[in-house]
């Protein structure tokens, strides 16, 4: 299929009939930036967190390294498929096999990596408040490894058999984001509810009242006994749940509010679809973000990062030098006897 320059700088300048004011262009642009640049510090850190034997032993560190799994598979399928969208109008492939691979993707890495975070803010509580229940390899396995595990395998089942229920012939609509497309599932109102409640409400809370009542729980037992209560030994857990958090109340939080208004009817004003459009539309950087911020927790990667820094800017300025020292050699005559 060949498409013209006409063509694409129609589709990519013109606007947008989403109800959002960015151009398409613009979006394109965006998100190629953020991905790019997510995808480095995405790639660099799990590379750490699996090779480095402390970081990858440290059981605060799992639920971060299957996140960044995760992220890093939708930011090299689903979001380039998107930017593909935004620049030629058009899905990559044309078939409604791609169209349910797409939205099985999107709507598992979502839901999963929500669900993770939640559970991250649990698990807190239990490192550093009762870590004797994770002192054996078989308290580790239930407690610990059991709980990750059914937390991908659940989205991964559901939506394996949700997304190709289509027994209603949805259609399939190949110039916007995922084909359009919705599983039939989605027409139940039970059913809708429920994955509304689990997915968003649910982890939501978790990560709410789990970062919350962490820090709560701090305060108070270093107030009553009077000392720092293991302090600087947990704060880097405390710190990364608490960062991580911070991304999903900037960026998760307000679309599952927004979408509680609405079931309950409380919104029905344009300026209230408007914000409902926008904040999905953002809710991306929750990928985005997720690398930076973990980053951003691990002084041992900062370190690192600033030695290789170092180093190169090192070696940049040996080869600045290297010529200047040639150039100002003259070269030696042998006299003549």
């Amino acid at each position: 299929m060949s498409i013209s320059n006409t063509t694409l700088t129609t589709i990519s300048t013109g606007t947008p009939s989403d109800g959002i004011a960015i151009p398409l262009i613009a979006r394109f642009w965006l998100y190629l930036i953020s991905d790019v640049l997510s995808l480095i510090c995405g790639f660099f850190l799990l590379f750490h967190l699996t090779f480095d034997s402390t970081l990858r032993r440290a059981l605060h560190n799992h639920v971060i390294i299957a996140a960044l799994c995760l992220c890093i598979i939708r930011e090299v399928t689903t979001i380039p498929w998107t930017m593909h969208v935004y620049l030629v109008g058009v899905v990559p492939i044309k078939s409604p096999t791609f169209c349910m691979i797409w939205k099985f993707i999107e709507s598992t890495v979502y839901t999963t990596l929500a669900k993770l975070v939640g559970w991250a803010s649990i698990e807190r509580h239990i490192l550093i408040f009762h870590n004797q229940w994770v002192a054996t390899k078989r308290q580790r396995i239930l407690i610990h490894y059991i709980p990750l595990a059914l937390i991908i395998m659940y989205g991964i089942i559901l939506y394996g058999v949700v997304i190709p229920i289509n027994d209603c012939n949805r259609r399939f609509n190949y110039n916007v984001q995922t084909c359009g497309y919705v599983s039939c599932i989605y027409n139940s109102a039970g059913y809708s509810l429920y994955e509304f409640m689990s997915g968003g409400v649910l982890s939501s809370l978790c990560i709410g009242f789990g970062s919350v009542f962490l820090i709560i729980r701090i305060a108070i037992q270093k107030h009553r006994l009077q000392q720092q209560v293991h302090w600087r030994k947990y704060r880097r857990m405390t710190i990364q749940l608490l960062s991580v958090a911070s991304i999903f109340f900037i960026l998760f939080l307000p679309p599952v509010l927004w979408g509680i208004c609405q079931k309950l009817g409380v919104l029905s004003t344009v300026g209230s679809v408007s914000y409902g459009l926008y904040a999905t539309f953002f809710n991306i950087y929750v990928i985005f973000l997720f690398p930076f911020t973990c980053l951003g927790t691990l002084p041992q990667l900062r370190t690192r990062i600033n030695t290789i820094i170092r180093l190169f800017y090192r070696q940049q300025q040996q080869h600045r030098v290297a010529p200047q020292q040639i150039a100002t050699k003259q070269p030696i005559r042998q006299s003549r006897l």
